[in-house]
């Protein structure tokens, strides 16, 4: 349930806290109040937040390793959920390199060069709360290979709100690895 704040500034500097007021009682506080208000603003209480997974010890190490000198070889032995948990968390991290790093590397897939996505904004990323809500439950998703060196992992990211899936796709490179599709998201 949320609640909504009505904050009111005033001749006097002083501010007004209304919640859970009808309509009638608010406008009757506002009349007491200054006739030119300078603000209205309305707050809404915020939602829940949406945990994020935890890595696995395993998962954990290839991420702390690989992120020291992007090493694919660290990667190697990590399962396509695991790779994609590693993509969501250096994304939260805000290791946009390290996001880049875990992109495919079969050249005829490759999107976009390092240099662009480095060029990338920050606010085009989308903030932490927003991929904590896109990826939410990949955890628990399945995989599904597709091809001898493609697959997406299907994923429901608000299982309470019912059937709503998602996918993730990820590519094998050349020597076995799976790495994350460009744009694994659409």
């Amino acid at each position: 349930m949320a609640f909504i704040f009505v904050i009111t500034g005033c001749e006097n500097n002083s501010i007004s806290m209304v919640s859970g007021e009808t309509e009638e009682q608010e406008a009757q506080l506002e009349s007491e109040q200054s006739p030119n208000p300078q603000e209205t603003e309305i707050i809404e209480e915020p939602q829940t937040p949406v945990k994020l997974f935890e890595l696995s010890g395993a998962e954990d190490l290839a991420y702390s390793n690989f992120q020291k000198n992007f090493d694919l070889a660290h990667l190697k032995q990590l399962e396509p959920l695991s790779i994609a948990k590693l993509y969501v968390q250096a994304g939260i991290d805000e290791k946009y390199d390290l996001q880049y790093a875990l992109y495919t590397d079969r050249e005829e897939l490759i999107s976009w060069s390092k240099e662009e996505d480095e060029a990338i904004p920050k606010a085009d990323r989308g903030t932490k709360e927003q991929q904590l809500k896109t990826f939410n439950n990949i955890d628990n998703g399945n995989f599904i290979q597709t091809s001898e060196y493609e697959g997406y992992i299907e994923y429901n990211p608000n299982p309470k709100e019912g059937n709503g899936k998602s996918g993730f796709q990820l590519v094998m490179n050349k020597d076995g690895i799976w790495q994350v599709s460009f744009m694994p998201i659409q």
